[in-house]
């Protein structure tokens, strides 16, 4: 555009020189006639008209040259304003997109950890709350593992849905990866990821405790139900023996048949009612000392939740909160880099291009 105008610029003042020399050599050609049949004060009156002429010519070729010359730099420095604006206003754009990408990325990366977060309360709020009845560690095994699934769930989906996972090594020749911030990010992201794997290994321990105890309590209702199942067998012998010995009525030199029918019978209930209730004291012993493992199992449960509930969930939950911290301080520097400097060639960085990294399934 600058090349077009500098050429049509040229080209007006050739024709202007061009036109002023033509009327020049007319008028001094007409003038050389006149000298020819002139004197005296015609002879003045010529050379004036021939300097006249000169200077005219010369102030209305330097007038031509002055305005065309500011012409071409008004153009140009409108050119140039306009050059600048456009690329000013594409650095805005990009760092738009720019600092949209990277919030989004920001909100899934929150709003997966904050999953993960609320899944590993869960488990240690039952955990805190359990009680030491038999039937309510049986009822709530399943909730135990349910919960504990879904806190290992979430923490599937950090991997998945998250950058705290991904590789965050450098990007070669980015420009966005040297920002300050990133590495102090990076750094974030990574104590994040270690203390997620501590606490997951942490809760693998607690749940141990608890299964271990659930299943201990289960042998200890079965134990229980066989015991109430003998007595019931017990009081039932009871009333058959005493039913039997009310129909013998003869001393036992002189039974009839029938009665040492009855006396025979009585014998073997007798010896049934004698190994029920050597069986119910081993069960009274099993569940007795089932009960102080189930005590042991628990309380290393709850110490173990303890300290993932007073040390390790606050320590992750400042990681959490540090990282977003950091992540906005990050994102405005990019922003502000964009805006200044523009995205440069080898300055494409593939994470701030959430389409690329999150494709729409």
């Amino acid at each position: 555009m600058k090349n077009k105008l500098s050429k049509a610029h040229m080209v007006v003042l050739i024709i202007a020189l061009i036109l002023f020399s033509c009327l020049g050599i007319i008028s001094l050609f007409h003038n050389f006639v006149t000298y020819k049949n002139a004197s005296g004060n015609d002879v003045i009156n010529f050379m004036g008209g021939i300097i006249g002429s000169l200077f005219t010519g010369m102030i209305a070729l330097v007038s031509l040259w002055y305005t065309l010359k500011n012409s071409n730099k008004n153009q140009k420095e409108a050119h140039d304003l306009q050059t600048k604006l456009n690329i000013e206003n594409n650095h805005l754009q990009t760092s738009i997109k720019v600092e949209d990408n990277l919030n989004r990325k920001m909100e899934k990366e929150r709003s997966v950890l904050a999953d993960t977060y609320n899944q590993l309360e869960n488990f240690l709020f039952t955990v805190s709350n359990m009680l030491y009845q038999n039937d309510n560690f049986i009822e709530m095994k399943n909730d135990f593992l349910r919960l504990y699934g879904e806190f290992f769930s979430s923490i599937n989906n950090i991997k998945f849905n998250s950058e705290i996972f991904d590789d965050r090594g450098l990007c070669e020749n980015c420009a966005m990866c040297e920002m300050k911030t990133y590495g102090t990010l990076v750094k974030f992201a990574a104590d994040i990821q270690k203390e997620i794997f501590a606490i997951d290994e942490e809760c693998r321990i607690v749940l141990n405790h608890l299964v271990s105890a659930l299943n201990i309590a289960a042998q200890s209702k079965q134990l229980i139900d066989e015991k109430l199942n003998l007595q019931q067998i017990n009081i039932n012998n009871e009333r058959l023996i005493s039913i039997k010995q009310s129909q013998i009525i003869n001393q036992k030199e002189a039974l009839t048949p029938q009665e040492q029918t009855y006396y025979n019978e009585i014998f073997s209930i007798l010896e049934n009612v004698k190994q029920n209730n050597q069986r119910i004291a081993e069960i009274d012993v099993l569940t007795r000392n089932n009960l102080k493992v189930i005590g042991e199992e628990i309380n290393q449960a709850q110490v173990k939740a303890a300290q993932i509930d007073n040390k390790l969930k606050i320590q992750l939950y400042y990681l959490i909160q540090k990282y977003f911290s950091i992540y906005n301080s990050y994102i405005k520097e990019v922003v502000f880099d964009i805006q200044m400097n523009g995205k440069k060639i080898n300055g494409g960085c593939a994470k701030l291009d959430f389409e690329k990294n999150h494709p729409k399934k």
